[in-house]
């Protein structure tokens, strides 16, 4: 009969399976899809958008009449307060009125509606940079994942290679043809390799934690994902630069902010300027409506500041100044960017071509690790030859792996600052 002890070991043995493949792997598809829904900086900038729409209709109205109506009621007199509603003392009045006011010209309206245009095209392109940073940092913590993930089966293979290893070794020791440094620096890479094993799981879960958070979930979970790390084909031909350039968020935010300066520099400009305005009202007094007439007036209104201070003056001229400050900060813009895509295309094909030259290297490493071990059985080579071959292998597998993430991780460098990625 079995012991409690025994029985919960055997159950939990027999879960296990069920435990592990319990959490649904997560694709590519899967995360862009649910990282659209759920990211908050995303939705962030898709609510501010949608208040700069709100603000950019909002500022048209200002070319339609103004509406308004307005009622009124009081008695006023001398006496008590328990007299007020009663008393014929008390004088008591009424009113109704309507109001309505059109502007006719007025220069600061036409660059309101301008400034609130450069401020959608603003959120637009900060709209379009964080889809984009979105994307990024989707594409570098999924495949950080993916990269955990078999990192730890490769970490596996190699510790399970090493045991071998370390069981020939310790084969041939107590056969008196090998020594006993030998075996020590065995056992030595079975434990290094158990480490590497240990140390990648604590990995993953931070690799876990930072891909939860990309997708917006308030709830962390032990994900895991499902895919491949594909190495692109590269184009023949060099991109231009400079035409990426001018559609890249970072430039289109600079020529919004540019826009933005320039409509607050005829906004201050327009102070200058007369305003003409008409207005007119049907009003009507008197506690009974039916005993007085409705009166009425119209008329048109021209304003024009003479002096205020010098505020308007040195405000036009700070907005002025404004404007070389955004030229300049978008021909540095354009600069930096073309730069940078330089820098970031050159790292992605050195990247892509990288994974080329590896492969070859994990191969000729896989094919001189076979022959060594062979010749190591035969007694052809010494255990350091051997050593050395073993260890060169590990290397080139974990640096192959290595590169497959480097790839991606270039890849998404390269969007970002395109201003590209898979977030719609």
């Amino acid at each position: 009969m079995l012991s409690k002890t025994k029985f919960l070991y055997l159950v939990l043995f027999l879960l296990s399976p069920v435990l592990s493949f319990s959490q649904e792997a997560l694709t590519w598809d899967d995360c862009v899809k649910e990282a659209s829904q759920n990211n908050k900086d995303l939705l962030t900038a898709e609510q501010t958008v949608k208040a700069d729409e709100d603000s950019h209709v909002a500022s048209l109205g200002q070319f339609f009449p103004q509406v308004s109506f307005g009622a009124s009621i009081s008695r006023s007199g001398v006496g008590g307060f328990n007299d007020a509603l009663t008393s014929s003392q008390y004088d008591q009045s009424s009113g109704l009125s309507l109001n309505l006011s059109q502007d006719i010209f007025s220069y600061k309206d036409f660059s309101a509606v301008d400034q609130s245009n450069a401020q959608l095209d603003l959120a637009r392109a900060e709209l379009t940079q964080a889809k984009s940073q979105l994307s990024h940092d989707l594409k570098s913590d999924f495949y950080q994942l993916l990269y955990s993930q078999q990192q730890i089966d490769l970490l596996n293979q190699i510790l399970a290679r090493d045991q071998a290893n370390q069981d020939l070794v310790q084969m041939n020791f107590d056969g008196g043809t090998d020594n006993k440094g030998s075996l020590l620096q065995a056992q030595a890479a079975t434990a290094q390799d158990q480490f590497f094993v240990a140390q990648a799981q604590r990995a993953l879960r931070v690799a876990q934690r930072q891909l939860d958070q990309v997708l917006g979930r308030s709830q962390m979970e032990d994900l895991v994902v499902q895919g491949d790390f594909d190495t692109p084909t590269l184009s023949t031909e060099e991109p231009d630069f400079m035409k990426i350039t001018v559609q890249t968020p970072a430039h289109l935010e600079a020529v919004a902010q540019l826009g933005l300066s320039d409509s607050q520099y005829e906004t201050a400009r327009g102070v200058f300027f007369p305003t003409l305005s008409a207005n007119a009202s049907l009003s009507q007094d008197g506690w009974n409506f039916a005993e007085t007439n409705p009166g009425w007036s119209a008329g048109l209104n021209l304003s024009l500041p003479l002096f205020t201070g010098g505020k308007d003056l040195f405000n036009f001229k700070s907005s002025d100044e404004s404007i070389k400050d955004t030229e300049d900060a978008l021909e540095s813009t354009d600069l930096k960017t073309e730069s940078q895509l330089e820098s970031d295309y050159a790292a992605y094909v050195d990247a892509v071509e990288e994974i080329k030259v590896q492969q070859f290297q994990v191969q000729a490493a896989e094919t001189q690790e076979e022959i060594a071990k062979a010749e190591y059985l035969n007694g052809l080579l010494i255990f350091e030859n051997w050593n050395q071959i073993e260890e060169a292998l590990t290397n080139q597998q974990k640096t192959l792996l290595s590169d497959l993430l480097n790839v991606k991780t270039t890849e998404a460098a390269w969007e970002l600052t395109q201003g590209k990625g898979e977030i719609p």
